[in-house]
């Protein structure tokens, strides 16, 4: 079950600098289908950084933007996976993706072209049936509501 591609965005301070962070509108769905039990959290850490706003440089975003795009476009196709989160808080992105297989994942992110250079990024992927990892994320947004 593909989450549609309606995204909420929250933002606020961490440690004094700005934070963004988006969510798929109807993630209830697709955690209560059950069907994507593996968290694949993947970090880009900026090398520039704009200071005023602890944010990536201007030139950074539109490559993390488009990276953004092509992971919706090279990791969902099949259903095996959905992108349901991303954080940008002192010059790092962050992507919370559920899957159902680490493999076919994997053969999502290696569809995804680099012609313009490799993509700085580091992953990691842990069990969670429950999406505690979003779950305590959200938890947080909405207590500041």
């Amino acid at each position: 079950m593909l989450a549609n591609n309606r995204w909420v965005r929250a933002t606020g301070t961490l440690r004094d600098r700005p934070i963004s962070i988006q969510y798929r509108e109807d993630w209830r769905a697709v955690k209560d289908a059950g069907q994507l039990p593996l968290c694949v959290q993947i970090a880009w850490t900026a090398e520039h950084i704009d200071e005023q706003t602890g944010f990536p440089d201007l030139k950074e975003q539109s490559r993390i933007l488009a990276f953004n795009e092509h992971l919706q476009t090279c990791l969902e196709a099949d259903g095996n996976a959905v992108v349901t989160m991303m954080l940008t808080n002192n010059g790092t992105n962050q992507w919370v993706i559920y899957c159902r297989d680490l493999e076919l994942l994997q053969q999502g992110l290696d569809a995804i072209p680099t012609t313009d250079g490799l993509y700085p990024i580091e992953i990691v992927a842990d069990e969670d049936p429950e999406w505690s990892t979003f779950v305590q994320v959200f938890e947080v947004i909405k207590k500041d509501d």
